[in-house]
């Protein structure tokens, strides 16, 4: 998969080798055949003083139709209806591996699923993930994941009225660009609790996990929709210029948290 949100497909399992030479031709085989190599040693991502948006809406299940690889479920939301995801958030300290600290924004637009494995509190598969960081970028490239560098990305956070207005804007190909634009209100004092966010993406490399254990997560309400050219591959995705989250739209605040990233072959 790239950023034209089109999936990869897995290497397969075994490879089925015929030879009519018997053991000495098998014994050949063996000795010329080249095992993957070691997948990489998970590597963790600090984050401190967060915020986000977040917001889960509907998708008809038959727009998600070979998005996912095999060894993942959609979630449902009714008969035929899967969820979309869309998420941006910014960091104003951020680590990569025990790099320095840089600020950091990324932003990701995945599906719904079930858990694969049985941990988090929401698990999701990746679409599409933009970010500004560049060692960030080159990280997660290491792990399969596609990433796209927008160094211009724009997430504001600004006084509107009694409430705030969020705005992001993100560029998910070239030349094309995607924003997220709505009202957002901070969370009630005394509301944080933990939570377990999985994203995950599956490729040659094999199959990778992005999981971010933030110890106290508060949410606040939000209204906020995502626009975009019907003409991209993201709007050709969500069939429309204009896509709302009626099932989940919250501003995350935490001050804390730790990204897990490990890769499985």
């Amino acid at each position: 998969m790239n950023a034209s949100l089109h999936p990869s497909t897995m290497l397969p399992a075994t490879t089925l080798l015929k030879c009519v030479a018997g053991s000495l031709c098998l014994m050949a085989a063996a000795a010329v055949a080249d095992p993957l190599p070691r997948a990489p040693s998970p590597f963790a991502v600090v984050l401190n003083d967060c915020t986000e948006f977040a917001g889960l809406g509907p998708l008809a299940g038959t727009q998600i139709q070979g998005r996912l690889p095999p060894g993942y479920t959609a979630a449902t939301f009714g008969p035929g209806t899967a969820g979309v995801v869309a998420r941006a958030s910014r960091c104003d300290r951020v680590s990569v591996d025990g790099g320095p600290v840089e600020r950091a924004t990324v932003s990701h637009i995945g599906i719904n699923l079930m858990t694969p494995d049985g941990t988090g509190d929401i698990n999701n598969y990746t679409l599409l993930y933009v970010t500004d960081s560049w060692r960030l970028a080159a990280k997660l490239r290491e792990f399969g994941l596609p990433v796209r560098i927008d160094s211009n990305m724009v997430y504001e956070v600004n006084p509107a009225g009694s409430a705030l207005e969020l705005y992001a804007q993100v560029q998910a190909e070239p030349g094309i660009t995607y924003f997220l634009d709505g009202v957002v209100n901070d969370p009630a004092p005394g509301t944080a609790a933990p939570f377990l966010a999985n994203w995950w993406y599956s490729s040659r490399a094999g199959r990778m996990k992005m999981s971010t254990d933030i110890p106290a997560f508060a949410a606040g309400q939000a209204d906020v929709a995502l626009f975009n050219s019907r003409e991209s591959a993201l709007g050709q995705f969500l069939a429309g210029n204009r896509t709302v989250f009626p099932l989940l739209s919250v501003r995350g605040k935490f001050s804390h948290a730790v990204m897990t990233v490990s890769l499985e072959r």
